[in-house]
């Protein structure tokens, strides 16, 4: 494993943050869950929040609010908590939820969901400044927790971490706006940029009000609705190996991936919400999947994946009055 330096400062530091998680242990408290948030502020990307629970008895040197911390030390942190921990979690709320519902409730969301996604359930969670409600335990808010407590820090650590590294996927769908680099913020470059090309379906479009951006992007319809579920994808750990893509003449798949060795290939339907998809066999015919099976075939053999098994999804999504896709379902094709 991949060390770093670790300063005298570094281990006064854990040990000053060790105090608050120590004076609940002594009253009973043995889980203790930390929570934390990461992206509010970005113009671009979901915002990303984890809850972990660290072991008692391991110390993890280094730790700190993530924003202070080098990306290689947030790194080397990531690993060493994601392969410890007593159980930790990770959530995420997209763009077009904190479009409709504000950052501020996206925020508890994604927190919300991170906390009950811990497969070990806690005694007691602390959290960087947010209050939460509905746990059968208490849920306690910290105000710069991330830089007073450790199990705080390294929930920011790993929703830092998982964050900058969909934006730097992100970044091949669109590489006109360097999301590897500016992770979504408003640097002059990404304003600029938003200048140039308008925002792409990434954008937080709540968050553009302040800036004199004339225009959104002109995406077609079916093009913005393909690109959201290929953004879905790559949040979900698939690679993304084609968009659109024409096989001679036996057609065009919608969009192409790979994820543990299976080949997906991805029908892609946008409707508004007030009509009816029906069932996959609606939608497709036996006619269609057939030739879709064809194509992809063709498309595995031409770039030496035809070892591969191939599984079809078909995306169903929901879209709101403003061709946003407000609900997606990946339904498989058997």
């Amino acid at each position: 494993m991949t060390k770093i330096r670790i300063s005298d400062k570094d281990r006064e530091r854990y040990e000053q943050m060790s105090k608050i998680e120590a004076a609940y242990r002594e009253r009973g408290y043995q889980l203790i869950a930390g929570v934390d948030e990461a992206g509010r502020g970005p113009l671009a990307g979901p915002v990303f929040a984890a809850a972990c629970i660290l072991p008692a008895d391991r110390k993890f040197l280094g730790l700190n609010d993530s924003k202070k911390m080098t990306e290689r030390r947030r790194e080397v942190l990531y690993e060493q908590i994601t392969e410890h921990a007593v159980s930790w979690h990770v959530a995420s709320v997209s763009a077009p939820v904190i479009d409709k519902i504000n950052i501020l409730q996206a925020s508890r969301l994604a927190m919300s969901n991170a906390l009950k996604g811990l497969e070990a359930e806690a005694d007691l969670a602390l959290i960087d400044a947010v209050s939460l409600e509905g746990f059968p335990y208490p849920v306690l808010a910290k105000v710069h927790g991330d830089a007073e407590c450790n199990v705080i820090a390294a929930a920011s650590v790993l929703a830092k971490v998982s964050r900058d590294r969909l934006m730097c996927k992100y970044d091949e769908l669109y590489p006109e706006y360097s999301f590897s680099s500016n992770k979504g913020y408003g640097t002059a470059e990404h304003i600029q940029a938003l200048k140039d090309h308008g925002a792409c379906p990434l954008h937080r479009r709540s968050f553009l009000k302040n800036f004199s951006i004339s225009k959104y992007r002109s995406w077609r319809q079916g093009e913005e609705t393909e690109a959201y579920v290929a953004s879905y994808l790559i949040s979900k750990g698939y690679q993304i190996l084609g968009r659109r893509v024409k096989i001679g003449n036996l057609g065009e798949l919608d969009l192409i991936a790979i994820k543990n060795q299976i080949l997906y290939v991805i029908e892609v339907k946008g409707r508004s919400n007030s009509d009816v998809f029906g069932g996959v066999m609606n939608a497709l015919s036996s006619r269609q999947v057939s030739r879709i099976r064809m194509t992809a075939s063709a498309f595995a053999a031409k770039h030496q994946l035809d070892d591969l098994p191939i599984e079809i999804l078909y995306a169903a999504c929901e879209l709101n009055s403003d061709g946003r896709v407000e609900n997606m379902h990946l339904i498989p094709v058997i």
